[in-house]
């Protein structure tokens, strides 16, 4: 008879499920840059005057709400404000107030544009890196920080004690090619629109550049240190960027200033971006972009499929729990298990490369800490694991 759970009652044995090696990923970390970490953080919805065109960003923040160094955080093309973000969530327990700002909707809704809902998601996705929406982005960028910055200075619940002179400007994607255009914009451009803020640092994820376009909105050397941040597998499923190295190409054309490119070894370009997806019964969580509207799988230029490639681990296959009972699939169950906690594993190192470097750039150059500068410049390079790569200027 089955009891309750609908087990037999002589054996009821749940299948194994992957785990991450927590003692290797502990030593990695404990080795590493010392990043600090707060024991709580709130987010807030903040929303512009009702008399205005509507728009609302998102704030996370340690809950003591004692005074705190500012990052701007300009999510991926495709992307909400709301959004779940890794990097977002962990900056801030870092001791950082993130605020998350995606200025267009069109930006966020593009996969609901025409051209996307007739299957051509490359040109939906191009569009949006064409100078016309860069112009208005940056206007209305500039209006939304201009209204935050100036409620903050209010002392506004949620966001006071904002230190506006220590300010990061982040970006992943469409994010970071709109970090890589304010970071090189000429002085009188960014007069033009009244920008408000002087970033003491950026930093570009998956940053953009194309090889016909050898200055692209007019580049000039950055205005502040820069830390550019890439991987192997940094390609997207939209088909904007194919080729990996022009992920190092844009770091390049930044010119004589003070940079940094980490380049991960092992890493997915919807995982750079920060996207958080929840775990399915006994699978590891994967990044995988969801479905455009109508159902269909978004393809790049040369047809790969966008979920296969944005998997940071082996899927499994549907009869997996199947396979222990099975003595002839027995080995090739153990074997898929090991794979998927070395892939759990490496995902898990990969985060604290990405989390040590870059908040050690954010300690150096926004709070100043010589420390941490001094770790960037020196053993940062040597703890990486291997094939990691961080290089300096």
């Amino acid at each position: 008879m089955l009891g309750a759970s609908g087990c037999l009652a002589v054996a009821c044995v749940s299948a194994p499920t992957p785990q991450v090696d927590t003692q290797a990923v502990a030593r990695y970390r404990d080795t590493g840059y010392r990043v600090a970490t707060e024991q709580a953080t709130q987010t807030y919805r903040i929303s512009g005057p009702v008399s205005e065109a509507p728009w609302s960003a998102s704030l996370t923040r340690p809950a003591d709400h004692a005074m705190r160094p500012l990052i701007v955080y300009l999510p991926s093309l495709g992307q909400s404000d709301e959004e779940p973000n890794r990097w977002v969530g962990l900056w801030a327990q870092a001791g950082y107030a993130v605020l998350v700002v995606q200025a267009l909707a069109d930006d966020a809704r593009v996969w609901a544009s025409a051209q996307a809902r007739s299957g051509d998601f490359e040109a939906a996705a191009r569009a949006r890196f064409r100078s016309d929406p860069m112009a208005e982005r940056l206007a209305r960028l500039s209006v939304m920080l201009t209204q935050i910055r100036e409620r903050s200075r209010r002392g506004e619940p949620a966001l006071e004690a904002i230190d506006w002179s220590e300010v990061a400007l982040a970006g992943a994607d469409l994010g970071a090619y709109t970090v890589q255009t304010i970071a090189t914009a000429p002085p009188e451009r960014l007069a033009q629109i009244s920008w408000p803020v002087a970033p003491r640092a950026y930093l570009a994820i998956s940053p953009f550049a194309a090889r016909n376009v050898p200055n692209p909105e007019g580049a000039t050397r950055a205005q502040a240190p820069v830390l550019v941040i890439s991987s192997r597998d940094d390609v997207d499923a939209d088909g904007i960027i194919t080729d990996t190295s022009l992920r190092r190409l844009a770091y390049d054309r930044l010119g004589e200033t003070d940079k940094y490119y980490l380049e991960l070894a092992d890493a997915t370009h919807r995982w750079l971006g920060g996207a958080v997806l929840p775990p399915t019964g006994a699978e590891p969580a994967t990044h995988r972009p969801a479905a455009p509207p109508g159902g269909a799988q978004r393809k790049g230029k040369h047809g790969t499929d966008s979920a296969a490639r944005d998997s940071m681990a082996p899927e499994a296959e549907e009869d997996d729990v199947l396979a222990d009972q099975n003595p002839h699939n027995a080995n090739a169950a153990a074997e898929m298990l090991k794979a998927r906690s070395r892939a759990m594993t490496q995902e898990a190192l990969g985060e604290t490369s990405f989390v040590a470097v870059s908040t050690a750039f954010l300690d150096a150059y926004v709070r100043g800490h010589n420390g941490a500068r001094a770790w960037l410049e020196g053993p940062a390079g040597k703890w990486l694991q291997n094939g990691d790569r961080l290089r300096r200027g």
